[in-house]
């Protein structure tokens, strides 16, 4: 804040933690594109440092293990994408709105979509090290679509009377694991959006335009 109103402030610039954040991006942008060729299993820090075009202690420096990468990765898709668009449980029908939405987004980046696929199959193994990550994440899912469920039929807008809710937010938290590889596989084939679209009006008797 100015210390009077006629003199700006002059902020200094933390040129070093700039350079930090830029090879912090960089090193996950290799992660990436490592990670969809191989997934985590198959790749090494090494790996991506080459990609990065850096050295293997150079990515330690930002990332302490292949773990915190990963995770750093994910972190950064989800967190992009709920950026971009807004989602709202507490609004059934501005939450199924902002899954269209979310569609619309990813195909701004089939790679970093693809990198997820392989992820979120990979963490089928109790063992792998994103195996309580992606449990955690469906479970938020779920519990956003029951929220916005809820209100759907609070205000006599859900579609599915029969469906008991907790059914309905499992399908919805599943939708796009079944669309996503379709439309990775054959882009020419599958209208991304449309697939959503056409699902999520299926809870809905008011339009999801």
């Amino acid at each position: 804040m100015p210390l009077t109103d006629d003199v700006p402030v002059k902020r200094k610039v933390n040129r070093q933690a700039e350079a930090s954040a830029q090879r912090r991006q960089q090193i996950m942008d290799a992660a990436v594109a490592a990670f969809t060729e191989a997934g985590f299993n198959g790749t090494s820090i090494r790996e991506v440092a080459i990609r990065a075009g850096m050295s293997h202690t150079g990515v330690l420096h930002h990332f302490p293990d292949k773990t915190a990468l990963l995770e750093a990765v994910l972190d950064r898709y989800l967190e992009g994408g709920l950026q971009e668009v807004r989602i709202d449980p507490d609004d059934g029908l501005s939450l199924l709105r902002g899954l269209v939405a979310l569609a619309e987004h990813d195909l701004t980046d089939p790679d970093s979509l693809r990198m997820y696929r392989m992820l979120s199959s990979e963490a089928l193994s109790p063992t792998h090290p994103a195996h309580g990550y992606f449990t955690r994440w469906y479970a938020q899912v779920r519990d956003w679509a029951t929220t916005g469920l809820e209100d759907l039929r609070r205000r006599g807008l859900y579609a599915q009377p029969d469906l008991p809710i907790p059914d309905a937010a499992a399908q919805i938290a599943g939708m796009r694991d079944g669309l996503d590889p379709q439309w990775l596989l054959d882009p020419a084939a599958i209208d991304l959006v449309k697939a959503v679209r056409s699902q999520a009006q299926l809870y809905a008797t008011e339009r999801i335009d």
